[in-house]
């Protein structure tokens, strides 16, 4: 009897064993990852293929699908993906195994170069390893743009770097076109401030920066942070020279080689950004405490002073005038 029990047991415990050994089997083959112990993953996904094929020109789709070497995801797509010229519909996109998607909601414009710029929201699923400074350019047209113009905006107030601030071209060069219509190309500034602005045609802009609080595209709240450049930009290139190394091993240096490669201007722009006073200028109060004095208080500093008129006197050579650095505090003195 107590063989029995024994035996019973001891079948009982190898069925036990082998269904632990197959749920670690179905646990293994379901968690998909790096091998513990084995080499951390650093490389970036790479690009192997797209719809249309990066760089198409006379493109009439749409939708865009990017397909990489490994699995991938989105970072902060929202903030960081920005499509050129400015889509007033947001577009979609996601990430499906080794692919990324772009639905674009507005219509495609005629004869245009379309610049989807990535910047670094594109890892790989597992080490989060980022695919760097990646856009994505095709053309409506039977040309590509390629000049590129960059810079740095910047804090007026404490010359700070600004991070993810929108920055603009208008090739309309009436200042009115910043508060009338979308820019014409966009990008948005990374965590030193510093923006690249891609696919450009020849032709000469007005450069803003704009911290777009409604996503229009267009200057349409005074309490939006904004920055100009009162001069025209001219974009443009050069031919330079660099040096590429090649090495025999880890160590020792093979070759060194200058290469050709083209340099795009201006490099150097800078925005400083700031605030639109927001107040209507008027008069606080004014009060008489002398007979040949009286003063004006205004809630605001001014450029200029108050044109003052007189009822039955010449005002012009009235006064003496005496007023603080603002221009809000004004006493006369009759003369």
């Amino acid at each position: 009897m107590l063989n029995g029990k024994y035996h019973n047991t001891k079948r009982f415990a190898r069925y036990a064993l082998a269904a632990t050994a197959m749920v670690g089997v179905f646990y293994s083959c379901a968690n998909v990852g790096r091998p513990e112990g084995g080499p951390i993953d650093e490389t970036p996904p790479k690009v192997i293929g797209s719809t249309p094929q990066a760089g198409a020109l006379n493109n009439k789709r749409t939708k865009i699908l990017i397909e990489f070497d490994e699995f991938v995801k989105l970072e902060k797509a929202n903030e960081k993906v920005v499509v050129s010229p400015p889509q007033v519909q947001q577009p979609e996109i996601k990430t499906t195994g080794k692919k990324v998607s772009i639905n674009l909601l507005d219509s495609l414009k005629a004869n245009t170069t379309y610049t989807i710029d990535f910047s670094d929201a594109i890892v790989d699923n597992n080490e989060g390893n980022p695919l760097g400074n990646f856009a994505f350019t095709f053309s409506t047209g039977s040309a590509i743009d390629s000049m590129v113009v960059s810079g740095t905006v910047l804090d007026a107030s404490n010359l700070e770097p600004v991070k993810g601030i929108l920055v603009g071209l208008h090739a309309n060069l009436q200042d009115s076109a910043f508060v009338k219509q979308p820019f014409d190309r966009v990008a948005r500034t990374d965590s030193r401030g510093h923006f690249s602005i891609r696919g450009i045609a020849p032709g000469k802009y007005r450069i803003y920066a704009l911290q777009d609080a409604d996503q229009n595209f267009i200057y349409s709240q005074k309490s939006e942070v904004l920055a100009f450049n009162d001069s025209l930009v001219i974009p443009g290139f050069e031919e330079r020279l660099r040096n590429d190394t090649t090495w025999k091993d880890s160590l020792t240096i093979d070759t060194i080689v200058p290469r050709k490669y083209t340099h795009y201007l201006p490099d150097n722009l800078i925005l400083r950004t700031f605030k639109e006073e927001l107040f209507s200028q008027y008069l606080a109060k004014s009060e008489r405490t002398l007979d040949r004095k009286f003063s004006l208080y205004f809630v605001a500093k001014a450029d200029t002073l108050p044109v003052l008129k007189g009822l039955n006197f010449d005002e012009k050579d009235a006064f003496l005038i005496e007023k603080n650095h603002k221009n809000d505090t004004i006493h006369y003195w009759v003369k």
